[in-house]
């Protein structure tokens, strides 16, 4: 793998993602970061297992692809660096996929590679017919009731947010039997099918981080995870 890319550039694909790395230690591989370099661009890609996260840097966005790879890095100390640097072009290039340089007109960074087959393979799938909506509309639904979650893990079905679909009514729920915050849209189009689904407040309130302006925002449920698209990102959550 080998590409040219701006520091800035590359420090917002991997602000998004570090999001998601474990902060458990207890499986080393969960604390990498995924590059997945190719001819349309560069794939981030950071999960715990819990929670997903995958940023997508355009090749427009990418000074020059050289070479196209695939590598996970150590994200604790990759961050760290990067932030520090000023904003300046850094040329990638990894060796036999057991270590990657970072090196700039003045520096050069040099990390150890994971081993690419101990990383999860994570699938980010699609329904026919996802929930769309307007990403900050859906902040706002979030951060509307998701505070009234439960933080005690005695009560887990409390500590989330209850999305529910009927026909073209989407509808969140929180409560922690105490309080109960509710808000309810109505959608353009009308589903067959019925949902009713718990995510994880902590999930959810990391998803309505990464959303930081207006957009289209595709929601995929299924029955063991759902999938959240807008712009270059794709969060998942199990």
């Amino acid at each position: 793998m080998k590409m040219l890319i701006e520091k800035n550039v590359l420090m917002e694909g991997l602000n998004y993602v570090s999001k998601a790395l474990s902060t458990r230690n207890i499986i080393p591989i969960l604390n990498g970061i995924k590059f997945d370099l190719k001819k349309e661009g560069l794939a981030l890609t950071a999960t715990d297992n819990d929670i997903t996260i995958q940023s997508f840097i355009s090749k427009e966005k990418i000074k020059n692809i050289e070479e196209i790879g695939c590598i996970i890095i150590y994200g604790k100390s990759l961050l760290e660096i990067i932030r520090k640097l000023p904003n300046t072009d850094i040329y990638v290039e990894n060796f036999e996929n057991k270590e990657v340089s970072f090196k700039t007109e003045n520096a050069n960074y040099n990390f150890n590679c994971f081993m690419q087959e101990d990383f999860p393979n994570v699938k980010f799938e699609e329904v026919k017919k996802p929930i769309i909506l307007s990403s900050l509309r859906f902040k706002e639904i979030i951060n509307q009731t998701s505070f009234a979650c439960s933080l005690q893990e005695s009560r887990p079905l409390l500590t989330g947010v209850n999305i529910k679909l009927i026909g073209n009514i989407f509808e969140c729920v929180a409560t922690d039997s105490y309080r109960l915050s509710k808000v309810s849209i109505i959608l353009d189009k009308v589903f067959d099918e019925s949902i009713n689904i718990v995510i994880p407040a902590r999930n959810i309130n990391e998803l309505v981080k990464t959303i930081e302006s207006d957009s289209e925002l595709e929601i995929h449920i299924f029955s063991n995870k759902v999938i959240f698209k807008h712009d270059n990102l794709i969060f998942q959550s199990s």
